[in-house]
């Protein structure tokens, strides 16, 4: 039996971690990536307590126009007792609190199941693409540089209106952690016209006005090494990246359901976005 909800803190990672692993079949450590979500919504994560023991975990970033959900886990020992759906209650409440009339997330089969009795619907599905063995682009572009700080700002102005809501945190999080992975792409009277933060292992936050500058930034971005299979996590709006992708040696690994509860369409231009920062935080 669940004694306690509450938020999570920096202290709860190393208990938390395994839970995450499990449930997500998951290797890799996902201490950076929630160190990451604290600083972004330090009040959004929530931890379910049996015994003194952390048993799951769900969260939520507020983006203002919007909140994205994810990092939805219960440990396997205590699934079918209700867990995940009194953590996420307590999360949906949490956002109707503060005033949030759309909430988006992905979620896996089993996950959308739970979901959708909780008032979420089916909007496009979120394509999880591979690449398992990619070569060195070797290109590059006069149009594509190095993002840097003071760029910020320009740069958070043209994703909002692909987004959907503004999210220059997210960008001064990610640059960093990766200042010189991190991309901007202009034309030729200096507009932006896309951005790429290449992860260890993930491509995105990455959005692109044309095919031919998202392709840029691909091909600038696969110069980098990466830690592992590297994939990326693209709306299925977006008919151009699938084409891309699987031009540069990516295939299609699984399908993921993209749904929302609260205003009747998804915000933003998703046909121009390339690549989510994770599934957890769009």
């Amino acid at each position: 039996m669940i004694s306690n909800i509450r938020n999570l803190i920096a202290s709860d990672l190393d208990q938390i971690e395994p839970i995450l692993m499990a449930a997500y079949s998951e290797p890799n450590s996902f201490k950076s990536e929630l160190r990451r979500y604290l600083i972004l919504q330090p009040d959004g994560w929530l931890v379910a307590e049996s015994d003194n023991a952390l048993v799951g975990m769900v969260g939520a970033v507020d983006y203002g126009a919007f909140a994205y959900i994810g990092m939805m886990a219960v440990d396997p020992a205590f699934q079918r007792q209700g867990i995940g759906k009194r953590l996420i209650g307590h999360l949906l409440d949490w956002l109707d609190g503060r005033g949030c009339h759309l909430m988006l997330l992905d979620a896996t089969e089993m996950g959308a199941k739970l979901y959708t009795k909780l008032g979420f619907i089916e909007d496009e599905p979120t394509l999880v693409f591979e690449q398992l063995d990619y070569p060195k682009s070797l290109c590059s572009y006069k149009c594509v540089s190095q993002l840097c700080a003071a760029e910020l700002s320009g740069l958070t102005i043209f994703d909002a209106q692909i987004f959907g809501a503004e999210r220059q945190a997210v960008f001064a999080t990610f640059l960093a952690e990766i200042p010189k992975r991190a991309f901007l792409a202009r034309n030729v009277a200096g507009q932006i016209t896309g951005y790429l933060f290449a992860q260890a292992s993930t491509l995105g936050p990455w959005a692109a006005s044309t095919p031919e500058v998202a392709e840029a930034l691909l091909a600038t971005a696969l110069n980098l090494s990466f830690s592992d299979k590297l994939q990326v996590f693209v709306p299925g709006f977006n008919k151009a990246a699938t084409s891309l992708l699987m031009r540069y040696g990516f295939s299609k690994k699984r399908v993921q359901h993209h749904l929302r509860r609260g205003d009747s369409a998804s915000p933003g231009q998703r046909f121009m976005l390339y690549g989510l920062a994770s599934l957890s935080i769009g």
